[in-house]
């Protein structure tokens, strides 16, 4: 009986299962299947020695047994198709331990672990790993937000907006996209668009392609890249006049660190500055400090402090 179910002929019949699961004839067709198995079971009972109440017990056992193994080969056999036919924008990003940067109503700067950065538009959301430790480096976005990616020839970044896959090396550039729509804007390096295994197109600086999910259409257009970004990366990043303590505030919001004074009067000092918002703390900080004649520190939890003369 083991040899029944460990033979070609249990295989095929397992085979012909999923297959008419993938056809949806599911009724008519395992009727069928399961009468052969039936049959197969009582001819090897048959040919057995055992008195006939005995057999009849065991048919019941062994058609069980049986049944329960094909069915459970069944599942397995449609479970890894369904995971090898899986569309493009649901794969795993490279790590089951994900760290998401969730919605928030404001624009923040986050430090990936390969030291790419990203400026996340406020009310978007990006998945990424704890660690990089594949052959890639995947995150998932929903929303708009600029990638600034760190040079790795050897382990391509990826990033996965529902079905649309954009894949680069090292190189700076803008993704905005909802259910309807993906737009990609190069400013520095070269990046390939993809739709499953359809590419939309190898951008290079300054150009830009627009895809329509819904109908499968892509356009690209020769843009000002820089300021696509900086129309919206700037928010919140031009003082005009505010105090040093306002700044402070939306520097710790945006940057996720605490922003301290040595001097609390320096709170009260008015600064007017402009950022593109794609920059980095410790520049932001740099021009702040030169700006009011001070410096600053960061200390290991990543905490800013300024220090200098204050303010009446």
């Amino acid at each position: 009986m083991l040899g029944l179910m460990q033979s070609e002929e249990y295989k095929s019949l397992a085979n012909e299962m999923i297959e008419s699961r993938l056809q949806k004839k599911t009724e008519n067709t395992d009727q069928v299947l399961w009468e052969r198995l039936d049959i197969r079971l009582r001819s090897i009972l048959a040919d057995s020695s055992e008195p006939a109440i005995v057999k009849h017990h065991w048919f019941y056992v062994w058609r069980w047994v049986a049944a329960a193994s094909v069915l459970i080969i069944v599942s397995l056999g449609l479970y890894r198709l369904s995971i090898k036919n899986a569309p493009a924008g649901i794969e795993p990003v490279g790590n089951t331990s994900l760290r998401a940067a969730a919605l928030s109503s404001y624009t923040r700067y986050i430090t990936l672990p390969d030291g790419s950065s990203v400026v996340l538009h406020a009310g978007s959301k990006l998945e990424y790993p704890v660690s990089f430790t594949g052959d890639t480096r995947e995150v998932r976005l929903s929303g708009e937000a600029y990638f600034d990616v760190a040079h790795n020839s050897a382990k391509p970044f990826i990033i996965y907006t529902g079905k649309v896959k954009t894949t680069v090396l090292g190189t700076a550039f803008n993704i905005k996209s909802d259910e309807k729509r993906v737009t990609v804007s190069v400013t520095r390096g070269k990046v390939k668009v993809e739709d499953g295994s359809k590419i939309l197109a190898v951008l290079t600086p300054d150009q830009q392609v627009q895809y329509n999910v819904p109908e499968a259409i892509s356009e690209q257009h020769t843009v000002n890249a820089s300021s696509i970004v900086t129309h919206w990366t700037k928010e919140n990043m031009v003082f005009n006049g505010i105090s040093f303590e306002e700044i402070a505030d939306i520097l710790s919001k945006r940057y996720n660190v605490p922003v301290q004074f040595k001097n609390e009067s320096l709170k009260r000092c008015k600064i007017r500055a402009s950022f593109s918002g794609t920059e980095a703390l410790e520049q932001v900080a740099g021009v702040l400090s030169a700006i009011r004649n001070g410096s600053f520190e960061q200390l290991a939890d990543g905490a800013i402090v300024f220090s200098g003369d204050g303010c009446d």
